[in-house]
């Protein structure tokens, strides 16, 4: 039978495959019930359950012991070979390090990779008192930095839960906070789109941080301003704000351009 397509010709079956994709991997590892997926989607359960099957049957997706669903290591293996969404991240530089004029202190870029923050973008202020605390090109978990509190708040509640769980193994990781008090710093920016913290990562290191908007899904990047904690006082980090958020945006807007 000839497989149906819309008036804009677009095939059907493929664009609710790509919903279904979509919403597994905002699930994340846990993965997700048939409910969720037909919920997330608003496909019938027939037809999630059929596009399921054959996503299975050709190893794109798994189903693990607890009855879910979620991507499987050759999607993985596919985004090897697929273009990094940020491109060249000098194209960036100027962006990030105007921020970091204006503001005085030390500005970072980060993208999430896994369970870590990749640190794109280190730009420096003119502030002589500065927190190298991590470098261009650094990897930190992401219960470890700043930005790492970002993007766990962009996440799915209980996929954010599982990389902390995962972390509770080396509590190292988590500096001077603890999964508790990380829990709770994460939810403060989940609640009010940005996080300000100081001691939690290292003692003397203050903290302002944002998620950069991503149109299509949770973020992937996150900004910070990093500081010393006598500069960087909460009434010092609301007027920078705006500042910070502006720029997010403006780094998401030349993003979601190309």
């Amino acid at each position: 039978m000839e497989e149906t397509k819309d008036k804009s010709g677009k095939s059907q079956v493929v664009e609710r495959t790509c919903l279904i994709l979509r919403e597994l991997g905002r699930h994340g590892p846990r993965g997700a019930r048939l409910l969720d997926l037909t919920e997330g989607t608003g496909l019938s359960r027939p037809t999630v359950h059929r596009i399921l099957a054959t996503l299975t049957a050709e190893q794109f997706v798994e189903r693990t012991n607890g009855r879910r669903y979620r991507l499987s290591s050759i999607m993985y293996e596919l985004g090897l070979n697929a273009p990094s969404p940020v491109g060249d991240p000098a194209r960036l530089r100027p962006i990030v390090q105007a921020l970091a004029d204006r503001c005085g202190d030390t500005v970072y870029l980060a993208m999430r990779t896994g369970d870590f923050s990749h640190y794109l973008l280190r730009c420096e202020g003119a502030y002589p008192i500065r927190t190298h605390v991590v470098s261009a090109n650094q990897t930190l978990h992401l219960v470890s930095g700043h930005s790492g509190r970002s993007l766990l708040a962009s996440m799915p509640e209980d996929e954010a839960e599982d990389v902390i769980l995962r972390a509770t193994q080396d509590r190292k990781l988590f500096g001077e906070a603890t999964p508790d008090s990380l829990r709770d710093e994460v939810e403060r920016v989940r609640e009010n789109g940005y996080g300000w913290a100081r001691d939690v990562t290292f003692v003397g290191v203050a903290g302002l941080t944002v998620p950069v908007p991503n149109a299509r899904g949770s973020a992937y990047l996150a900004m910070s301003i990093s500081s010393i904690p006598q500069r960087m006082t909460q009434e010092r980090a609301m007027d920078i704000l705006p500042e910070l958020k502006a720029t997010a945006a403006e780094i998401a807007g030349m993003i979601s351009g190309d």
